[in-house]
């Protein structure tokens, strides 16, 4: 079955970057990723690139910054107040975070605490970079009707 729109698509890839070093690997996790296609919950490039992929297909292909996570900008960042980054435990510079916006939630970098407010990158932590995949389609299947409750895709029947 091909890959098209509002499909279920179970997938392994190992994602590098530039000097080859290793960024993701779902083989490792021994967990593969599982998305709706078309629906924007990947990069637009990595969506295309998968458009041309049936299920059993093993390729590679690579993605601009700007088929990916974007151009970093400089000027992409907030300062929060730490008050409301309480959830995501002791803040240090560098760590992963989670901020709740007003368009959903975010992922942000910390690039300096304070006493009361975290200066923060909010650039995905893959913008800028070009990406370089290793994708196995496991599975292309039709979504259920029903949605699912977590937000995730709704199982199908070949999954």
């Amino acid at each position: 079955m091909f890959i098209a729109a509002n499909k279920v698509i179970t997938v392994h890839y190992s994602l590098k970057d530039d000097n080859q070093n290793i960024i993701e690997n779902t083989y490792d996790k021994k967990q593969p990723l599982v998305y709706t296609h078309g629906r924007g919950e990947m990069p637009r490039g990595f969506e295309s690139q998968l458009s041309k992929a049936s299920s059993g297909q093993k390729f590679s292909f690579s993605l601009m910054p700007a088929e990916g996570y974007g151009l970093r900008n400089i000027n992409n960042t907030q300062r929060i107040p730490v008050k409301y980054l309480k959830h995501e435990g002791k803040l240090s510079t560098g760590k992963q975070i989670k901020v709740n916006t007003d368009t959903g939630v975010r992922h942000g970098t910390i690039i300096k605490v304070g006493k009361f407010n975290a200066d923060v990158d909010m650039n995905h932590p893959l913008a800028g970079k070009n990406l370089h995949f290793e994708v196995e389609v496991i599975s292309v299947c039709d979504a259920a009707e029903k949605k699912a409750i977590d937000g995730q895709p709704a199982s199908c029947e070949c999954c």
